[in-house]
């Protein structure tokens, strides 16, 4: 009975060794599946790159490549940049098929940060083919700097200890009792505006922003006589400028917006204030072009002064 059992178990094991032998066989390694297809990057201009390279904004940037395959036959070429929604193709002829050279010239102008490239091929039926296992990756230098989350608040005239002052180069926020020191940093003050309704009475407040030395001065509650008092200049704000915010991804591109925009007056003066969505661009009297983004405006904060939650991207 015991050698029954011994021979009807060893021949299972028998069995199920030789249908993971088989399963291994037949498995396609992923590493090594695309090896039929070779790229090279050459360095035959100044502009080109063959690797992992730190890059100016503006700068010009060559990918000289060849792209070989040994087997099949390719139908095109594609060349992608991660965040693109979908790769450019070249289509290839019929002498072309198994060996391509070409150039992909690119400005460093769109974006910073890293950027990578891949260039692969794919047969006529659209059927990856491979990169050869390469990637070019490009590090863009930021030419501006951005100031994410910050948090204005309304001023208050009892402890005067709100941050309600802002220096848009350093992207600090100052109270009245630390920004007279500060002063020669500061470009701008929040206030609010009270909104009556037709009988008179209180309605709301909108938010406005003003420079130090605009004139009259909007918001009398504080004493700044003795400040200095920067120059710096704001555009007619916008609202729903979300994409627009987002959208401006080099220091180029601001200042290019921010010209487009003319910043000519020393505070913003609407009919809706400041809201969620706002964007107005600035200058500063240095010269320095930026954009002024308001994410959102917080008003329920029982015993509370409101803040608005804001974000500045500045040219260097």
């Amino acid at each position: 009975m015991m050698m029954k059992l011994i021979n009807k178990y060893a021949g299972f094991a028998i069995v199920m060794a030789l249908i993971f032998s088989s399963c291994k066989k037949e498995t396609t390694n992923i590493f090594n599946m695309f090896d039929d297809v070779k790229v090279t990057y050459h360095s035959n201009s100044p502009y080109a790159v063959t690797d992992f390279k730190v890059v100016n904004p503006g700068d010009s940037v060559y990918l000289e490549y060849t792209i070989e395959s040994a087997n099949k036959d390719m139908a095109a070429v594609c060349i992608f940049e991660t965040s693109a929604a979908i790769p450019t193709k070249i289509f290839l002829t019929d002498d072309q098929r198994r060996s391509y050279s070409g150039i992909v010239k690119l400005k460093m102008n769109t974006r910073v940060g890293k950027i990578s490239y891949r260039i692969w091929a794919i047969d006529k039926a659209g059927v990856y083919l491979g990169d050869g296992y390469k990637t070019i990756t490009l590090d863009v230098k930021s030419d501006y700097d951005y100031w994410a989350g910050r948090e204005l608040t309304t001023p208050d005239t009892v402890g005067k200890v709100n941050k309600c002052y802002y220096a848009l180069k350093t992207g600090e926020l100052f109270n009245y009792s630390n920004a007279e020191v500060n002063s020669s940093k500061i470009d701008l003050g929040l206030f609010r505006v009270p909104v009556l309704d037709g009988t008179g009475r209180l309605a709301t407040y909108k938010y406005e922003i003003y420079a130090l030395n605009a004139n009259p001065l909007p918001f009398t509650s504080y004493d700044i006589s003795s400040w200095t008092k920067r120059a710096t200049l704001y555009s007619v704000p916008k609202n729903g400028q979300s994409s627009a915010f987002l959208g401006l991804r080099t220091g180029e591109q601001i200042v290019n917006a921010a010209k487009s925009a003319k910043p000519t007056t020393t505070r913003t003066n609407t009919s809706t204030g400041l809201i969620a969505g706002s964007l107005f661009y600035f200058l500063t009297p240095e010269g320095k072009y930026g954009a002024f983004y308001v994410n959102s405006i917080e008003t329920n904060n029982v015993g509370k002064a409101v803040f608005m939650n804001v974000d500045v991207k500045i040219a260097r």
